[in-house]
């Protein structure tokens, strides 16, 4: 199966936008991570939601220490004010230039390579430089149960035929 059959419409990014409108689309998609594309509409960088965290609220020094935090550790969380600001926020602040991609005619296995050389749950599909689409690991989770079910009904009318 190719990916094209498996991507998810997003919107992009673009110089301007906040942090916020990119939480917003990756909420309204369900998606991990989103382009971010110049004046003339091609993809040169991406916004990942696990960077974003990472960088605004999970510092190295508290990597070290984090299975001994407290479930009581609220001197050490995000105040509402610092939520906002950083909210507002233009997204080239936390973009990234990497960018796991291929093409939508690829094949799943080679997305999942792609992905996991990257470590990434997602990749871009990108077709002479204009973005298609992303396919997320869920995705392909969901189809490859979709197609378990699908040989299952098969063999069932089967069965029943004989």
């Amino acid at each position: 199966m190719k990916l094209e059959h498996l991507s998810i419409s997003t919107g992009v990014l673009r110089k301007g936008m906040t942090l916020r409108e990119f939480f917003e689309e990756s909420v309204r998609c369900n998606v991990p991570g989103l382009p971010y594309v110049d004046y003339q509409g091609k993809v040169v960088g991406r916004l990942s939601i696990r960077d974003v965290y990472k960088r605004m609220a999970v510092p190295d020094y508290l990597l070290r220490v984090a299975d001994g935090l407290g479930d009581l550790s609220d001197k050490i969380d995000l105040p509402d004010m610092k939520v906002r600001e950083a909210l507002a926020l233009p997204v080239e602040t936390y973009l990234l230039e990497n960018m796991p991609s291929v093409s939508a005619q690829s094949s799943i296995v080679k997305a999942l390579a792609i992905m996991e050389l990257h470590n990434s749950s997602y990749i871009f599909l990108i077709e002479d430089g204009d973005y298609k689409g992303l396919v997320t690991r869920m995705l392909i989770a969901k189809r490859m149960l979709a197609c378990l079910a699908e040989q299952e009904n098969m063999m069932t009318r089967f069965e029943k035929g004989k």
